[in-house]
């Protein structure tokens, strides 16, 4: 089984269970799948590095490499709105309704959780000459925001990059993160 497929195998599993009520699931949920830990291990980080799952343990013993993952916010909206899993989950009730979802930059896994979706319009009305670097940074902030633990220093970083370059943009973004936490 070649990375993609393994990646799109774990996803399916991990959102058929999560709609089973099993959220977390561990290495052994995986066995059957794939046996190579560090085949298993890369296709977990880039999962993650995508921001389609969470990692919640992982821990390297002797034995192998155990996790514990999770779906992430972005990880549902992408399986329940991708091409690819379309078909295989019609008979299920979306959990990110496609109000709350929109596709960006004309790829299927950019997704963008509402309410960025005004700040993205907001850059292309505009449509600066730094508007790669812009959307880069904002997408940096949004997705700090969907993790568990969040990095500061990213946040940070990106806002430091915005005040700077693209200052008319802050109130829209500040807006955004307020009406993420209030949910």
């Amino acid at each position: 089984m070649d990375m993609d497929e393994l990646q799109n195998s774990i996803l399916e599993k991990m959102y058929l269970e999560y709609r089973k009520g099993n959220i977390g699931l561990q290495r052994k949920d995986f066995k059957d799948m794939e046996p190579n830990d560090q085949k298993l291990d890369s296709a977990f980080k880039n999962l993650k590095s995508n921001g389609y799952i969470e990692i919640k343990s992982r821990v390297h013993t002797a034995i192998g490499i155990f996790y514990i993952v999770t779906l992430s916010k972005i990880g549902i909206a992408f399986i329940e709105n991708s091409k690819h899993f379309k078909n295989k989950f019609q008979d299920f009730d979306h959990v990110i309704h496609d109000d709350d979802i929109i596709f960006g930059m004309g790829s299927e896994h950019v997704i963008t959780i509402l309410p960025f979706k005004r700040v993205y319009d907001e850059i292309n009305n505009k449509n600066p000459e730094n508007r790669i670097e812009i959307v880069k940074n904002v997408r940096m902030i949004e997705k700090e925001l969907s993790n568990e633990i969040i990095n500061k220093l990213n946040v940070k970083t990106a806002l430091n990059y915005l005040k700077n370059n693209a200052s008319w943009i802050l109130p829209g973004v500040f807006g955004s993160i307020i009406a993420m936490f209030e949910k």
